[in-house]
C-alpha cells in the first residue's frame, strides 16, 4: 500500500530538511543514522566511566587529607605538584621526610602543613630579623663565604632560598660558631 502524501522532516543528526518516506523516519540518510548510533553507543559507555573516574579522584583527595603520613606520590597529589618537585623539596630540606626503605619515603602531614605556616607572624622569613642573607652572615661572623657554607653543611643548619638570595637563621649560626671558639 503506498501513500500519496509527503512528509517534510528535519534530520535529528545533521538538521537538514528532507522528505521522509515513512512517518517514523528520523534521519535524512543512512550516513546520519549510523552517526547517531555511534554517538549513542559512545555516550552509553564513556559518560558513566567519566563519572566513576571523577568519584575515584575525589575519593583519593578526601582520603589523603585524613591520613597522618603520606608517600611522595600522595604528597604530590595533595599539593597539586609533580613527584619530581616533592623530591626536590625533600632534597633541599624544605620538606622533612623519612626513608622507611630504599623505595618507601613517608612525609608527615604536619610537615606538609608547616610549609604554609609563617614564622613569628611575619609575612616571610626574609623579612624576619632572626634570618639573614648568606653574605651578611659571613660579614657578621667574620668568616669567608666558603667557610660559612662548610659550617652550614657540616652542622645541617637549615637554609632556604627566597628569590635570588639564600637565608639562614642567625641563632643557629651563633650556637655553632660560639661553640667552636
Amino acid at each position: 500500500m503506498s501513500s500519496n502524501f509527503t512528509i517534510k522532516k528535519t534530520c535529528e543528526q545533521c538538521g537538514k530538511l528532507f522528505i521522509a518516506k515513512t512517518s517514523v523516519t528520523r534521519f535524512c540518510s543512512l550516513k546520519c543514522n549510523n552517526k547517531n548510533i555511534k554517538l549513542r553507543k559512545k555516550a552509553s559507555y564513556i559518560i558513566p566511566e567519566r563519572k566513576v573516574t571523577q568519584k575515584r579522584v575525589s575519593h583519593t583527595l578526601k582520603e589523603l587529607t585524613s591520613l597522618e603520613f603520606l608517600d611522595v606520590k600522595g604528597t604530590a597529589k595533595l599539593l597539586g605538584a609533580s613527584e619530581k618537585i616533592v623530591r626536590a623539596m625533600i632534597n633541599s630540606g624544605r620538606l622533612k621526610a623519612t626513608n622507611l626503605s630504599v623505595r618507601k619515603t613517608v612525609i608527615s602531614r604536619k610537615d606538609i602543613d608547616a610549609l604554609f605556616d609563617l614564622p613569628d607572624g611575619s609575612s616571610g622569613k626574609s623579612l624576619n630579623p632572626n634570618y639573614c642573607k648568606m653574605a651578611e652572615a659571613a660579614v657578621i661572623f667574620g668568616i669567608s663565604d666558603s667557610a660559612l657554607f662548610e659550617v652550614i653543611r657540616r652542622n645541617n643548619i637549615p637554609k632556604f632560598k627566597e628569590g635570588k638570595y639564600t637565608y639562614v637563621a642567625k641563632s643557629d649560626l651563633k650556637k655553632v660558631l660560639t661553640l667552636n671558639k
